[in-house]
């Protein structure tokens, strides 16, 4: 008899605990269910297109790792900038622009240094460079881009007659300042502080004007072609592009030219 119940115990004890296994396994794959193993991409970009610049505050949900941030590169001592196409003993604000130009590469937005697949078509030599040889090819890059958008102005104002109303703004849209950015640019480049509310009461060419300060400028529009890059990895680019004059086939690209002022860096050549 007590062999008996001892058995019986032993049945409704195992009987127990695979119903308790079983519950816990449905329990665990539904739960798992609920979440997707990725996690979608949105774009909530308005106004110009967007092309494909990651403002680093994307909530992933937590279900996807960060990834490991690129080593910011030290500057080599005593490394001498070369001149960039618009320094002139005329205009000595022009060498600062172009310091700060070297320094925000190297640091903020080191992405560049490795280059794009076109690049060499504006510096032969990029591939041979050390990383301030390369954050000085990128900045007389950039200085070529300027050229040809405002005329080194830093403030250049062009309204864009077929993009509607600024949505930042309410008025319509105006490119601005050496690189021809706007204020609806802030809703989807986060680096860019361009300061509606500030600038709202000013004159339209006032330099006191976030957007046409010429450093905050220069980094939106450094940001942006960083963001570019990682997108396509191409400068010049059929579609998505940010600048007329780089736009492969545009009415307005001056892709020839800018290459010819890039190459004029003794280091390209």
């Amino acid at each position: 008899m007590i062999a008996t119940k001892n058995h019986n115990a032993v049945k409704n004890n195992t009987f127990a605990a695979m119903l308790i296994s079983l519950v816990v396994l449905f329990t665990g794959c539904s739960k798992s269910s609920q979440f997707p193993s990725v996690v979608p991409d949105d774009n909530n970009s308005s106004g110009v297109v967007d092309p494909g610049t990651d403002d680093g505050n994307t909530d992933t949900g937590g279900t996807t790792p960060e990834p490991t941030p690129t080593p910011t590169p030290d500057p080599e001592p005593g490394y001498k900038m070369q001149a960039l196409a618009w320094e002139s003993s005329k205009y000595p604000e022009r060498t600062k622009w172009s310091e700060y130009l070297q320094e925000i590469i190297l640091n903020d937005w080191s992405s560049l240094l490795p280059g794009a697949d076109d690049i060499t078509t504006f510096c032969p030599r990029y591939n041979s460079l050390d990383n301030n040889q390369r954050a000085n090819a990128w900045a007389q890059l950039f200085v070529a881009i300027a050229k040809y958008e405002s005329a080194y102005s830093p403030v250049s104002r062009m309204q864009e007659t077929t993009m509607g109303t600024d949505p930042v703004t309410g008025k319509a849209v105006y490119s601005e300042g050496l690189l021809q950015l706007s204020y609806q640019d802030v809703q989807w480049a986060r680096y860019c502080k361009f300061d509606w509310q500030k600038d709202k009461n000013l004159a339209s060419t006032d330099p006191k004007k976030t957007i046409l300060d010429p450093y905050i400028n220069l980094h939106c529009g450094v940001g942006i072609m960083a963001g570019q890059i990682k997108s396509k990895g191409r400068i010049v680019v059929s579609s998505g592009v940010y600048w007329a004059v780089i736009k492969s086939g545009g009415k307005y690209q001056q892709i020839n030219n800018i290459a010819a002022i890039v190459k004029t860096l003794p280091l390209c050549k």
